[in-house]
């Protein structure tokens, strides 16, 4: 093989970064969009019980507080034990499956690497302190993991924020 074969060869091969780059942005701003459906659900939620409550309902700024404030009242002995019930297992479903990859789409750093084939792979890395301690993550996410982890979030988004639609409606009467 000659030097113009192996040119012609690599530029056959040669990754589009920008259709790469511009593919994952999709990806984590689609991701980002059902994180704020979320947010704004359990905000709206909050909002609704507090204004039918007799019991304190905070109202927080950080959606980490959000959740676990909806989490509290939705919860035995919480003034919204009995209206909750279905919330509170969808907030544990969703939180147990989601939060932690919130942290790392919104406050990790992302790098992506390309496999031969041009599929994308990213690398995710975030340094957290819980405690007191360096809480050190990273997250690898093939192509195909990426689009099932955003598949799944659509879904348990829409699904919780069904159910917190439908607490507001109990909640208000």
């Amino acid at each position: 093989m000659d030097v113009g074969q192996i040119d012609t060869l690599l530029a056959k091969q040669s990754t589009d970064w920008d259709e790469i780059f511009a593919e994952v942005n999709e990806w984590r701003g689609t991701c980002l969009h059902h994180f704020s459906v979320v947010e704004v659900a359990v905000a709206e939620t909050l909002l609704a019980l507090s204004e039918v409550s007799s019991a304190a309902i905070p109202l927080r700024h950080l959606i980490g507080q959000r959740l676990e404030d909806l989490t509290a009242a939705t919860a035995a002995g919480g003034p919204f034990e009995e209206a909750g019930k279905t919330a509170q297992v969808e907030l544990l479903h969703y939180r147990e499956r989601h939060e932690h990859f919130r942290n790392l789409l919104c406050h990790g750093l992302v790098k992506i690497t390309v496999e031969r084939g041009g599929r994308w792979m990213l690398v995710m890395r975030v340094l957290a302190f819980r405690s007191g301690k360096a809480d050190r993550v990273v997250l690898v996410l093939d192509q195909n993991e990426a689009a099932a982890r955003l598949e799944s979030l659509k879904r348990d988004a829409q699904k919780l924020g069904s159910v917190l639609g439908q607490l507001r409606k109990a909640a208000v009467g």
